[in-house]
């Protein structure tokens, strides 16, 4: 009997030995031949780059980026993808990086602050996506992406609360897990058959001998590519999308996803942000708040009675701005700000290029 169980998980051998395979081999989102360091030096050094599947490690990208950039700078923005288009023109300054990362939660965002101040970086002003996933622990308590760049949001915590924290070390382990998880992952196998399907056998089989996952963008490259100072420009494809699909993207959006039915804001997260706000303060930082609508499609379906954390989380960020003196810009009713689906690619992200036409991202 025991000869035969073993003989039935042989069988799927050859299977788990393929799906890893294929995993590690085609890659799209650069977990095991990720980049990341080069692309960071390389924007740098003045250029604009892409990841060649069209996704990869945002987050190493982003890391390398803070620990390589000039030991002073005039402003940083933080937060999720709804910051990618903030850009240095829009900022109002050239000593500048977006270090907005796709999903940002409270530790993505606390670990940037982290690396910054364990790499003595020096910046006089930063623009904060005010963010459910910064404030809402029902939703980023279930996140692991970030795990890597934890310990780095741990010794953030620390000093916030006014400890001798020892400067952290990369979690190797998680890092580890991470990629072991991903290597015998259906979904992921999916993705490089996809990708594999997209670009052709010949493509993946040249890239995957080039170890090469991603490339210098020149001005009349059309996909999704980082700026010169770590902003995101989509593809010339989604910069097309009209305010009809944004109303079908709308009516199919997940908005438990993003969030919580009947959730309030985390009062933990409400007291670490207002921490937040006095350390960078007392280091003579300017903190600006920025509240990006959502499309008036899907704030249409939002029953503001059970999805009060919005209200709750605009409330938060008035009361913060009033009490510190910060400057504040957006809201996430769209009514208020007199926008329509046509100002949005999608039915969370504003148009980059009208930016600047709704909301004030310039020092005070």
């Amino acid at each position: 009997m025991k000869d035969k169980r073993w003989f039935r998980l042989l069988l799927f051998l050859p299977i788990l030995v393929a799906v890893a395979a294929t995993n590690y081999f085609v890659d799209p989102a650069g977990i095991y031949h990720s980049d990341s360091r080069f692309m960071a030096q390389a924007l740098l050094e003045g250029n604009q780059v892409y990841f060649d599947a069209g996704n990869g490690d945002e987050r190493g990208v982003k890391q390398y980026l803070i620990t390589e950039m000039p030991p002073e700078t005039e402003c940083v923005t933080v937060g999720p993808s709804l910051v990618f288009g903030i850009r240095a023109d829009t900022a109002g300054t050239d000593s500048y990086y977006n270090l907005g990362i796709s999903g940002a939660d409270f530790y993505d965002i606390l670990a940037q602050f982290g690396l910054m101040e364990v790499y003595g970086k020096q910046y006089d002003r930063v623009i904060f996506c005010v963010d459910s996933y910064f404030f809402d622990e029902t939703l980023f308590g279930t996140f692991s992406r970030n795990e890597t760049l934890r310990p780095y949001a741990d010794y953030m915590l620390g000093i916030l609360d006014g400890k001798e924290m020892k400067v952290p070390e990369e979690n190797g382990f998680a890092r580890a897990k991470a990629r072991l998880s991903q290597l015998f992952s259906i979904t992921y196998f999916q993705s490089c058959v996809s990708f594999a399907g997209t670009r052709g056998l010949q493509a993946v089989l040249e890239r995957v001998t080039a170890q090469d996952s991603w490339g210098i963008a020149g001005e009349d490259y059309q996909g999704t590519y980082y700026a010169r100072d770590g902003s995101l420009v989509y593809a010339l494809e989604y910069q097309q999308n009209t305010a009809d699909f944004v109303r079908e993207e709308a009516q199919n959006y997940d908005i438990e996803k993003m969030f919580s039915k009947n959730g309030h804001i985390s009062p933990y997260c409400e007291e670490m942000f207002e921490k937040m706000i006095q350390y960078l303060q007392r280091k003579g930082v300017e903190v600006d708040l920025y509240l990006c609508p959502l499309a008036p499609s899907l704030w249409d379906r939002i029953d503001q009675e059970e999805y009060y954390i919005l209200s709750e989380l605009e409330a938060f960020a008035h009361d913060m701005a009033g009490q510190y003196g910060l400057k504040i810009t957006g809201s996430y009713d769209p009514y208020r700000m007199q926008m329509t689906d046509e100002d949005f690619y999608d039915s969370r992200h504003v148009r980059h290029e009208l930016l600047e036409s709704f909301f004030d991202f310039t020092a005070q």
